[in-house]
């Protein structure tokens, strides 16, 4: 079976449609009544019957018809999504530069889109960025590029970290499995605040498909901005300390 007559079956499925009647130029929205959560729906089952990575945001935008769709996952199929070749260089690598930075930035190929955005703006406020990648959308393996923000910190180049994924679930999880990482997983600046205030969070985790750019800025000046504050009596520091110890 071809992967037109794949899409078309999955269309018909999931948009309870009759098969016999689907065209490639049938439009979604206007001919087909699905809403943005059918589409999702119909994309996630074709990326999970053809073992694909998440499709990145800004080419979900561009599918209109179901010919738009047939077409996008022949070229996810073929692999001509690759903008660039996957980034192999590891962490040390990358981080021999002996600068102690403001910031470690990194994202999977879900946030590429949300990271390309964030670190020209957070460069323009005066931060020293190290980009730890990826360059283009192909699909990678988050857990890599978590220890890669890890490592920055863990071996003093930098202050802080920012982790992206499409949820930020999976790099916050990533994350906390490293020794002296305390990432915090944030879709608003109230708890980027307190994740600095009374937890010392070094590592902030947002999610590309949750968080809009304007929001993530937010909880960035919110996390970079926020001194950690071990309470009058010290509990917060005694508590991040007991952090340390768990097993």
């Amino acid at each position: 079976m071809s992967i037109q007559d794949d899409i078309m079956g999955f269309v018909a499925e999931v948009l309870e449609q009759d098969l016999g009647s689907l065209k490639l130029s049938d439009h979604f929205v206007q001919d087909l009544a699905a809403s943005s959560i059918d589409i999702m729906t119909l994309v996630m089952r074709i990326e999970q019957h053809y073992g694909l990575a998440e499709t990145p945001d800004e080419q979900l935008m561009q599918i209109s018809t179901v010919g738009d769709l047939v077409e996008l996952i022949e070229t996810l199929r073929a692999g001509e999504e690759l903008l660039f070749a996957p980034d192999e260089q590891n962490s040390s690598e990358l981080l021999d530069s002996g600068t102690f930075a403001d910031v470690a930035i990194a994202s999977d190929h879900a946030g590429v889109s949300l990271l390309r955005e964030l670190v020209p703006w957070l460069r323009s406020n005066g931060y020293d960025v190290i980009d730890l990648g990826p360059e283009g959308t192909g699909s990678v393996d988050y857990p890599d590029y978590a220890q890669r923000v890890c490592d920055a910190l863990n071996q003093e180049q930098a202050q802080k970290g920012v982790l992206i994924c499409g949820s930020g679930i999976g790099m916050s999880i990533a994350a906390n499995r490293v020794h002296g990482i305390r990432a915090a997983l944030v879709s608003e600046p109230v708890s980027a605040r307190l994740s600095r205030q009374h937890n010392n969070a070094n590592v902030l985790c947002m999610g590309a498909r949750l968080t809009g750019i304007d929001m993530a800025k937010a909880c960035l000046d919110a996390f970079l901005n926020t001194p950690f504050e071990p309470g009058n009596d010290e509990r917060h520091l005694r508590r991040v300390r007991r952090i340390e110890t768990l097993k």
